[in-house]
């Protein structure tokens, strides 16, 4: 049977995934590093047509696609910063507004299309030596003795790789690091349940270009039936283009989805309040449920779990992915102290510290998200007042506005 002795193996190939493999090899390139990934797509840039998945992307999640040779490729082309936040209520007067000069900092982070950060990532993958990236593969059995992953995997038509008739390779590994999202398999492996919340709602993306210029701000808007966020795209020639993404509760959804481009797009600009002008084209629409989940450890033996294997938030803040790449910098530093220590880098007291360092943060930061909607979702008057004067209070108070934009970056 084949074999093959690698150092790190990381199951999911995502932005959480490849960013993770890069910090690892770039900072310890005598590791021997292999990143799993089922789906055989590569990530493609169209060069006339923004992709309507983006992330807001803070200025220390910025730092880390930095250090591994990521955001060079990014910078300046598909990257759009914004420089502004604005916040309102859509059943009230309540209003906040952010603005980078409060902290005296050029933005307040970047908006970034998903293929465009994960080409940049993929194309820095490939260039690392200490890296394999292994596509269209899917684990398939799994088992550990000796203190080391025992890892099968055959490809997505269940044929023998290569073209050979014999039983699929094996990959050994010494830590294993589970990054394939949601419905982690590598979580399921290691029989981490998880606690999940039902938000009842569903969110719509879309590409949308506006009669006005977005002004490099990034807007949201509560509605009783869920946040609709106009982020600013750049670099195809124009400051029309906004991605959106509307959270609405089911039922609102389902008739969102049915209806045409037309009629989509002034429902739009209607919950929108036209604040950018007529609505004037909407791109082609996705639409995914949303949920809360997380797991109820981060490690197991020789493994750990990172980005949305660990925990998923609603995207009403846009957190999710940043708080994959805390995820991603914290087990790195861990594991650059083991090996300092001529710890092995899977050793139980490694991945320990990496949960303590990193569940109690983020489950603060899934209760927040479910406060948050739940407070703006309240349609009483009490509540409504309550929210509108806490927006009013803050956007009163510049100390409180700078802390709260201090603390969003550093996620």
């Amino acid at each position: 049977m084949n074999r093959q002795r690698m150092d790190i193996t990381i199951v999911g190939g995502g932005m959480v995934g490849m960013a993770q493999a890069a910090l690892l090899a770039v900072r310890h390139p005598q590791l021997r590093i292999s990143l799993l990934e089922a789906s055989e797509i590569e990530p493609q840039v169209k060069p006339d047509a923004y992709d309507a998945r983006v992330v807001a992307l803070t200025e220390a999640s910025r730092d880390l696609l930095e250090e591994v040779g990521a955001w060079q490729l990014i910078a300046g082309k598909r990257e759009c910063p914004y420089t502004q936040m604005r916040v309102w209520d859509a059943e009230g007067t309540g209003s906040v507004w952010f603005d980078c000069r409060d902290v005296q900092m050029p933005n307040l982070g970047h908006i970034v299309e998903n293929n465009v950060v994960l080409a940049a990532l993929r194309e820095r993958i490939e260039a690392l030596p200490n890296v394999d990236l292994v596509t269209g593969f899917k684990l398939e059995s799994w088992w550990r003795d000796c203190g080391l992953w025992h890892l099968q995997a055959r490809d997505q038509n269940h044929d023998a790789i290569d073209g050979l008739n014999e039983a699929p390779p094996v990959l050994t590994t010494r830590l294993l690091i589970g990054a394939d999202g949601a419905r982690s398999r590598v979580r399921d492996m290691l029989r981490i349940r998880t606690r999940d919340v039902e938000y009842k709602q569903t969110a719509l993306v879309c590409v949308a270009r506006c009669e006005q210029s977005h002004q490099f701000t990034a807007w949201q808007r509560f509605l009783s039936t869920g946040p609709l966020a106009f982020l600013p795209l750049s670099g195809l020639g124009d400051d029309n283009h906004c991605a959106v993404v509307w959270s609405a509760d089911d039922e609102l959804a389902r008739e969102l989805v049915m209806l045409d481009d037309k009629a989509f797009a002034l429902n739009l600009e209607k919950a929108f309040e036209s604040r950018l002008g007529t609505v004037e084209f909407v791109s082609e629409r996705f639409s995914f449920a949303l949920r809360a989940r997380h797991a109820e450890a981060y490690y197991g033996p020789g493994a750990a779990l990172i980005g949305d294997a660990a925990h998923s938030i609603h995207p009403l803040a846009g957190q999710g992915v940043n708080l994959g790449f805390m995820d991603v910098r914290v087990l790195t530093e861990e594991v650059d102290r083991a090996l300092k220590r001529d710890l092995n880098p899977s050793h139980a007291s490694v991945l320990a510290r990496y949960q303590r360092r990193r569940k109690g943060e983020n489950a603060a930061t899934l209760k927040a998200m479910s406060t948050f909607k739940s407070l703006f979702g309240a349609g009483d008057l009490h509540w409504r007042w309550l929210r509108n004067t806490g927006l009013s209070m803050v956007d009163a108070s510049p100390l409180l506005k700078k802390r709260i934009i201090m603390r969003a970056m550093s996620v």
